[in-house]
């Protein structure tokens, strides 16, 4: 029997979040501002067509952001640590720009404090009216189940007359459905779970990052810890219920150490929470982008891209970071949306650049970077 969350009066509590941190500023790859490629910089063609929405993200700017949020952190709380949202256009019409994000939370019992360091407990949902500018009163979605339980990494996609969130659960990626945008009802068992076979077996997946093919149909990209390091997995569904894994190996996986002598790469150790865009050329062709974290051998993590034309086949590497490549703060769990003449990226990494241990915070990117985004709501 499917469940319908229930919601303590301490998670209703939750309404005035305090903003702590300090303004930030991750540095971009000065040579990459100007553009990013379809699919990877270089040769030119029509293989290789520059895009300068699809990145490198700057950092949104303090007068770019409004209800008082330090830029770059559009989403920033110190008492339940919002974070790994999934960002939503409300009417899907890329000329206005009032989003929802559902993001993960930690919520403490009555009289303790709440700590990010453990898995997310509850899963809430934050408005902005200009795409960046994040509310301050979260309303409450879905929580975790009882102890052992956890509801963590949102994706969020309308399909047909529901919306659907799928989120990480200790045995896979589940569901949960709603009419609206706040009364999930969370299915019994994972959608996708651990394979019994094939090149993940027995690995848990986590991260979902799910689009809508031009066929209506679903594709589904997911982390997995094949024990050497994360990669990215592919799955295939009519109804976001039903999933098949695509292909006999990873849709994208670590590349090995660079050569002595040779520029280091950023995805030599690690890959994974994927955050796929349907998007087009300038030629007016499909291009699936799969942004994603990345983490290099000495522990570095940057938000890469990786693209391809149509809806299978290889993906291909852009030749540089898109966020975060200079800057330190560990940016992870991307979440990419298009809007008319420019696209936000929004990322989880720490809050402070002067503290290593800070709580997360959403910070916010737009591309390309030579824009100015409208004055802000609020």
């Amino acid at each position: 029997m499917a469940r319908t969350a229930s919601h303590p009066p301490h998670l209703l509590a939750v309404a005035a979040a305090r903003a702590l941190g300090v303004a930030v500023r991750v540095a971009m790859l000065a040579a990459l501002l100007p553009a990013c490629a379809t699919l990877a910089e270089g040769a030119g063609g029509d293989e290789n067509l520059p895009n300068a929405a699809a990145g490198p993200f700057r950092e949104v700017r303090s007068a770019e952001l409004g209800n008082q949020r330090p830029a770059p952190n559009g989403l920033e709380n110190g008492d339940i640590f919002p974070r790994d949202v999934a960002v939503l256009d409300v009417d899907g019409d890329p000329a206005t720009l009032a989003v929802l994000a559902w993001a993960a939370v930690n919520i403490a019992p009555d009289g303790e404090e709440a700590s990010f360091d453990a898995p997310a407990n509850a899963i809430v949902r934050y408005g902005a009216l200009d795409g960046r500018s994040f509310d301050r009163t979260p309303v409450p979605v879905l929580e975790a189940e009882g102890p052992g339980d956890f509801v963590a990494s949102p994706a969020v996609l309308r399909h047909g007359a529901e919306v659907l969130l799928w989120f990480d659960t200790p045995q896979g990626i589940a569901l949960a459905a709603a009419a609206d945008t706040e009364s999930f009802t969370r299915a019994d068992v994972p959608v996708l779970a651990a394979a019994d076979s094939g090149w993940d077996a027995g690995a848990t997946p986590r991260h979902p990052g799910v689009v809508r093919l031009d066929d209506g149909s679903l594709r589904m990209f997911y982390e997995v810890d094949l024990g050497t390091g994360t990669a990215i997995g592919e799955a295939a569904s009519s109804d976001g219920r039903s999933w098949s894994r695509v292909g006999s190996a990873p849709a994208l996986a670590p590349r090995a150490p660079a050569a002595e002598g040779a520029a280091q790469r950023w995805d030599d150790a690690a890959v994974g929470a994927p955050s796929p865009l349907l998007d087009g050329d300038e030629t007016g062709r499909t291009v699936l982008r799969v942004y994603h974290s990345a983490t290099d051998h000495e522990g570095v993590q940057v938000v890469a891209l990786a693209a391809r034309y149509g809806d299978d086949g290889p993906l291909q590497r852009a030749e540089g970071p898109v966020f975060g490549a200079l800057g330190g703060m560990a940016p992870h769990e991307p979440c990419v949306v298009r809007f008319d003449g420019f696209t936000i990226l929004y990322a989880t990494q720490r809050a402070s650049s002067s503290d290593a241990e800070a709580h997360p915070a959403v910070a916010i990117g737009v591309a390309p970077a030579t824009i100015t985004l409208p004055t802000p709501v609020p």
